[in-house]
């Protein structure tokens, strides 16, 4: 375990990972207002992607949430990671509970709100510092 409070993060792998699963699911989550609003503009076909695409976009925050267990294991003063990941999980799930209950306004308000949600974790996950043996310890993003 490597305190982050006077270097970089330990486990460089799992940061990349995370870096990237952040990107594939807030671009998920972006195709899924795209989609959104082909259906709110009346192209009933796009509902099909939609909703797969809503189970790939799931998946990914689940994949998130492991990576940020992961991180935080090795690194447990790095605050952030995990209640970010978890709280994406979280409203992922509530929001399509609320799709599938037909809750049109509070879906697509929370989906601005996922989108937001994710985009911060790709720019927190890119702002970490990863410490490299051999290399002089940056501080990390908490």
């Amino acid at each position: 375990m490597h305190d982050t409070s006077s270097g970089a993060a330990e486990g460089g792998t799992v940061v990349a990972l995370l870096r990237a699963v952040a990107v594939l699911s807030l671009l998920g989550t972006l195709s899924q207002g795209l989609t959104a609003g082909m259906f709110l503009n009346g192209d009933v076909n796009s509902i099909d992607p939609h909703q797969v695409s809503a189970f790939v976009v799931e998946f990914l925050v689940i994949v998130q949430v492991v990576l940020a267990v992961l991180v935080w294991r090795r690194n447990r003063s790095l605050k952030w990671p995990l209640p970010g990941a978890i709280a994406v999980l979280v409203f992922t799930f509530v929001q399509a509970a609320l799709g599938v209950e037909g809750s049109v306004a509070a879906h697509v308000t929370l989906g601005v709100t996922l989108s937001a949600m994710e985009m911060a974790m790709v720019l927190r996950s890119f702002q970490l510092r990863t410490h490299r043996p051999g290399s002089t310890s940056q501080p990390a993003v908490r």
